[in-house]
């Protein structure tokens, strides 16, 4: 790969930028400087920009605790959860599996599709986690219910859902898929009504397990980042 191009991947700067550092001679490969932007570097060669070692273009997973209020977007009409993040890959960064705005919780970013196309699949059934704040009294009949599937009266059908009982107010709902409004959905064709939902787990993956306050991410290594796909 050229070493401007290394360069301006790494987000160094843009091609332009980058090849003035070169110019100026501030880049170093494997020790000795180099003037010449088309100079080839590969995967193994150690480069320095003002001595300092510059890591090659990643892939970027990042856990974030959505607070209610922002939209799962990178809206320029609505506030969004992208205002939180400070990461020089911003412009690469999207979702894995929106969170409605008035939701909390458990959001994955990232720059790997493949690795999203695994957590949302229907085909991973990966579980979703939610600790979800009700009105309205939990019966076994409705766990039942949920366990068996749901379908709606338009016909929408979501995969058996898995409730646990908290306490008279709070219930956790385990889901596979994260069909559009899903949670709440389910919620209401049980005949319950929800006051607050919170995602606190993907797969393995535990928004517990970050110690972070709403509004706060942590970039995490891709060995950390795939117990999303675990279940």
């Amino acid at each position: 790969m050229r070493l401007d191009k290394f360069l301006s991947n790494a987000k160094v700067g843009s091609r332009k930028q980058v090849k003035k550092l070169i110019n100026e001679k501030r880049v170093k490969v494997n020790g000795s400087i180099v003037t010449k932007p088309e100079f080839n570097v590969d995967e193994n060669d150690k480069v320095l920009v003002d001595d300092i070692e510059i890591i090659p273009h990643h892939n970027v997973y990042i856990v974030f605790n959505k607070p209610s209020g922002f939209t799962s977007s990178k809206s320029e009409y609505e506030r969004n959860i992208f205002e939180f993040i400070d990461h020089p890959y911003l412009d690469e960064l999207h979702i894995v599996g929106r969170l409605d705005k008035d939701v909390e919780g458990l959001i994955l970013i990232t720059n790997d599709g493949n690795f999203t196309h695994k957590v949302i699949s229907p085909k991973s059934n990966i579980e979703k986690e939610y600790i979800v704040k009700i009105e309205g009294i939990l019966t076994k009949e409705m766990i039942e219910i949920a366990s068996n599937g749901i379908t709606l009266n338009n016909g929408i059908k979501f995969k058996p859902a898995k409730i646990t009982k908290i306490d008279d107010e709070t219930i956790s709902l385990v889901i596979t898929e994260g069909k559009f409004h899903e949670v709440k959905l389910i919620v209401g064709f049980l005949g319950l009504k929800y006051k607050k939902i919170k995602r606190v787990r993907i797969g393995k993956l535990n928004l517990n397990d970050f110690n972070l306050n709403l509004g706060e991410w942590k970039e995490i290594d891709y060995n950390t980042a795939k117990k999303a796909l675990e279940s």
